[in-house]
């Protein structure tokens, strides 16, 4: 069965446990000099979570945009928002089933560990919504799976992907990607950049439109 905002484990991650992330990623400070020498301001955080991200963005004067299934998680967002005196701007909703925002809409996106937990189906029809969503020259910093965690029992559901048996995000496919893999299913933009982090964990991706 097809998870949804209620029963998304992340949604229950949220609720049970408030701020589970607060420290900003690597990726966020390359992609703050990246998205200014480009003069990308308007920005969509795609899976913006218990916003560490947004409010980061927001405090560098970027016009954020968070977007994310977890109704808990956007809760957090906006009122960590609202503490640091910040303007809130926030989208409810799963990017599987496409993204509520108009054609050209983005100067860049920004995406950590989001769009992998998908059916490989889903991912391919979420790039071509991030790629409907991005101005034309726009860019995106994306990072996807690269390994499963050798400590977590699969199923493998379909090939490169694979379910959790146990752990928080139980039951949430996981698409692992090569290098290959990337290479042609983002293949509508320039790809400037693939690099693995985290031990290979994760593998980050610069895109333009």
């Amino acid at each position: 069965m097809k998870t949804t905002s209620e029963n998304h484990p992340w949604e229950m991650i949220y609720s049970r446990d408030g701020h589970v992330f607060s420290e900003l990623l690597p990726g966020f400070f390359e992609s703050v000099k990246k998205f200014n020498a480009h003069q990308c301001n308007r920005i969509l955080d795609l899976g913006c979570g218990n916003g560490r991200h947004a409010v980061g963005f927001g405090k560098l004067g970027f016009e954020i945009i968070g977007y994310d299934i977890s109704p808990s998680g956007l809760a957090l967002t906006q009122s960590w928002l609202q503490d640091e005196d910040l303007p809130s701007q926030l989208v409810q909703g799963d990017y599987r089933l496409g993204l509520p925002f108009a054609d050209n809409s983005f100067q860049a996106i920004f995406s950590t560990q989001v769009i992998h937990h998908a059916l490989l189906k889903e991912i391919r029809f979420s790039i071509r919504e991030i790629w409907r969503v991005l101005q034309d020259n726009g860019l995106g910093f994306i990072t996807v799976a690269g390994r499963t965690h050798s400590n977590t029992d699969y199923d493998e559901i379909e090939p490169g992907t694979f379910v959790p048996l146990e752990g928080s995000e139980k039951g949430l496919p996981h698409h692992i990607f090569s290098e290959d893999e990337i290479r042609f299913e983002f293949g509508i933009f320039q790809i400037h950049e693939i690099s693995p982090r985290d031990n290979g964990r994760v593998t980050a991706i610069w895109i333009k439109k």
